[in-house]
């Protein structure tokens, strides 16, 4: 087995015992989803939880993570209109996005999943995307396309 296959093996089962943590209990942070793992004899650090909550599409409801309502089709954009809560210019070229807490590596993936023209890259904390743009001109199509998106 190399090293890649071992990776990926333990992701997919760290990802399924945070489904499983989730479904049995409230967990309401990602320190909790890292000490629900220990638990359950995995180890993760935050960083990885961070990114596996986004790959999983869990949301936060009720103040717990859950996973995203399922059975209808699945709508790329829902995260722009569901968790983007303010979108501010930064300098020409940066454009910071405000978001509901837990939900911006979500929606820092579905901006990255766009491939919006002039888009270079998203960097997403917790409740805050940063999204790097090559002109003024994309950071304004970005803006508007963004805006035009939200609920309001």
């Amino acid at each position: 087995m190399n090293k890649y296959t071992d990776r990926d093996e333990r992701k997919s089962a760290r990802q399924t015992a945070i489904l499983e943590a989730v479904a049995q209990d409230d967990v309401a942070t990602q320190n909790d989803l890292v000490r629900a793992l220990k638990k359950r004899g995995i180890a993760a650090t935050q960083v990885s939880i961070s990114r596996d909550i986004a790959e999983l599409g869990l949301v936060k409801a009720g103040g717990a993570y859950r996973p995203a309502a399922s059975g209808a089709a699945p709508d790329a954009e829902m995260p722009l209109r569901t968790f983007v809560r303010g979108v501010l210019p930064a300098g020409p070229n940066l454009t910071v996005i405000r978001c509901d807490t837990g939900t911006a590596p979500r929606v820092g993936l579905v901006l990255d999943g766009l491939a919006q023209p002039g888009l270079v890259g998203t960097l997403a904390g917790d409740d805050t995307v940063f999204v790097a743009g090559d002109s003024a001109a994309a950071q304004k199509r970005l803006i508007e396309f963004l805006e035009s998106r939200m609920a309001h």
